[in-house]
């Protein structure tokens, strides 16, 4: 009996190490270890009908505005479907000539930071409800973490070996 106790016990011990070991890969790894540094970005003055394209060609949910060279807003797959619906209702609007200037009314940029943890990114989507956070040092854009990157870093980082 003592013997099945002691191998149960060392057979969870080694379970909760391995466990163990995953979490702490987790919590030290940054989201400047996991962000594309390859930034694809548009200026303020694009049309509407070229963020389109460049999200369509370059399958991506979301994109970097840039306004005087420096990131200013993001813009997601959702709110061209949004405009496009809108201006279907609309005779005074032109999507195709449409500035991403005149979408983006109320600029909002949430960011990250390279040496932030991926729980702070996890969090960060979660609250805004974003799917894609430019990661910026100084006025520097750096990288760009998307929803998708921070799923496979966890699931690379905690996932059992083999899965």
């Amino acid at each position: 009996m003592s013997e099945e106790i002691s191998e149960i016990s060392t057979t969870e011990e080694k379970k909760l190490n391995a466990l163990h070991q995953r979490l702490s890969r987790v919590r030290n790894t940054r989201v400047g270890d996991v962000m594309k540094r390859d930034v694809i970005t548009l200026d303020a003055n694009d049309l509407l009908a070229t963020a389109a394209r460049t999200l369509i060609e370059n399958k991506i949910h979301g994109v970097i505005v840039m306004k005087d060279g420096k990131p200013w807003s993001v813009l997601s797959a959702f709110d061209l479907l949004h405009k496009s619906y809108v201006e279907s209702f609309s005779d005074k609007m032109d999507y195709l000539r449409s500035s991403l200037s005149s979408l983006i009314e109320k600029p909002l940029l949430h960011s990250l930071k390279p040496t932030d943890s991926l729980d702070s990114a996890a969090r960060l989507f979660t609250a805004y409800g974003q799917r894609t956070i430019p990661v910026i040092e100084g006025d520097t854009l750096v990288g760009v973490i998307a929803i998708a990157d921070l799923i496979r870093a966890y699931g690379r980082l905690v996932g059992e070996t083999g899965i």
